[in-house]
């Protein structure tokens, strides 16, 4: 029974770890100042982190958990498992897409050496909003407290978190840039009419 709580509660705080990671990332981009940028990155890369390893042990005590049924062939190829094969297979898509994103994300510096490649990158690691996105539905449908009103409002959350977070970040794409940094509107003047 102990094993079952640790995946639950790994998944949960993965869920969490992983939405304050997209939430940041999206906010990275709208960084004003280069210690903004330097925090912000610090931060994105300690969530990411530290949710990949939620991340892994809850895929490792569901694979433990003899209730669950997923098995490592239900883990690796999507829909195989015995468990709601097409939930949890939408939760190995996320796997797979998570997984791709942070090995990009760790290769970025040698990746940014070149406007191609990163731009190349950009494109891969903006997967992790894909990615993210499967976590959402594998939980909400695979999850057995899914259904609890505590960990719907855990969801909404989060889902509110990283939509709001990625409205501010077009948002802040949509200003001019001025100076490496986007412009902020002026107020007109005193008396002056727009």
């Amino acid at each position: 029974m102990i094993i079952w709580y640790i995946a639950r509660g790994m998944g949960l705080a993965a869920l969490v770890l992983l939405t304050a990671t997209t939430c940041i990332g999206a906010f990275g981009g709208a960084a004003a100042s280069p210690s903004q940028r330097v925090v912000t990155g610090y931060l994105h890369r300690v969530t990411a982190t530290t949710g990949l390893a939620a991340l892994a042990l809850h895929i490792s005590t569901i694979l433990a958990d003899s209730y669950a049924h997923v098995g490592w062939l239900g883990m690796l190829i999507p829909f195989r498992s015995g468990y709601r094969p097409a939930w949890v297979g939408l939760g190995t898509f996320a796997l797979y897409t998570i997984a791709i994103t942070a090995a990009v994300g760790v290769a970025r510096g040698r990746m940014a050496a070149s406007p191609r490649a990163a731009h190349a990158w950009r494109a891969v690691h903006g997967l992790a909003y894909v990615g993210w996105t499967l976590a959402v539905l594998h939980g909400l449908r695979s999850g057995t407290d899914a259904s609890t009103a505590w960990v719907r409002g855990l969801y909404v959350a989060c889902i509110v978190a990283v939509v709001g977070s990625v409205l501010v970040r077009v948002a802040s794409a949509a200003r001019p840039v001025v100076g490496g940094r986007a412009a902020r509107p002026t107020p007109p003047a005193a008396g002056v009419r727009r």
